[in-house]
């Protein structure tokens, strides 16, 4: 039978498990985000490794609970040991906390565009997508109906310009957002004549791809600008293809203005599609 002086000396197997899960779960997250934004290790396997460190770090603070009982009871050492799995489960597990006030301000949607009856199509793009990615093809009224509630500002961008040099001030304004161009087909001489652009983002972070397609269409004396923003992976975006739609259509706006002596604002209207 121990003393109680040799249970004070002992280290309460809780915290050491605690503290190794801890780390093993924040290890594990930091070399997801490291291959994909690096190294572009397939989405999801990323996405798996998150929520496997997740888990890791929910289990982590289970452990830790049971290790501040075992030393408060058997007097047990290891509190450091508990504090920092703590710590550091509570860090990996209270990041994607951080989103759900994102996640209730924004529908379930994945795909907005400015023309909700026509969106223009991801043709280059679709090639892209791989297996368990996605569908390219605009999911239709259901999505169309949250957009209009959540994003109502998403609109056709008219302008009384010829469609040749509306489109290319479009592929430059997708060029100074750092976005990657992969089909551009520029207007041809018909009447009236349409011009498309397909490009891809990444997110900042994780460097998630994101697919878009802008449609400029018009004749020689005014254009109309239709963009598309979509997520290759997930259910949600979080918001950030409306934010992106509306960026882009920003940018237009501001290379236009830069390339004209009077104000666009005169020159420049948005309606609904």
């Amino acid at each position: 039978m121990r003393s109680p002086r040799d249970i004070k000396e002992t280290t309460s197997r809780f915290a050491v498990w605690c503290v190794s899960v801890a780390l093993f779960s924040a290890a594990l997250i930091l070399s997801a985000l490291f291959l994909h934004r690096l190294f572009s290790i397939p989405t999801p396997v990323a996405l798996n490794l998150l929520k496997l460190s997740i888990l890791g770090g929910l289990f982590a603070l289970a452990l830790g609970t049971l290790a501040a009982v075992d030393i408060w009871r058997n007097g047990s050492r290891g509190f450091s040991r508990v504090v920092l799995g703590g710590l550091i489960s509570s860090c990996v597990v209270a990041w994607p906390l951080l989103l759900l006030p994102k996640i209730n301000a924004a529908p379930e949607i994945n795909d907005v565009t400015t023309d909700t009856a026509s969106p223009p199509p991801f043709e280059t793009l679709s090639a892209r997508r791989a297996p368990g990615a996605n569908v390219p093809v605009y999911p239709g009224e259901l999505f169309a109906r949250q957009q209009q509630q959540a994003f109502p500002d998403l609109k056709p961008l008219l302008i009384n310009r010829s469609v040749a040099e509306v489109y290319e001030v479009s592929v430059d304004a997708i060029r100074r957002l750092g976005m990657n161009i992969v089909s551009s087909r520029p207007p041809g001489d018909e009447t009236p004549a349409q011009g498309y652009i397909e490009a891809y983002d990444r997110t900042l972070i994780w460097g998630f791809y994101d697919d878009v397609a802008v449609r400029v269409s018009g004749n020689r004396l005014s254009a109309r600008i239709d963009v598309r923003s979509a997520s290759r992976y997930g259910r949600h975006d979080l918001g950030r293809n409306a934010e992106r739609t509306r960026r882009l259509l920003r940018e237009i706006v501001a290379r236009l203005e830069a390339t004209v002596s009077t104000p666009l604002a005169r020159r420049t209207r948005r309606r609904r599609p």
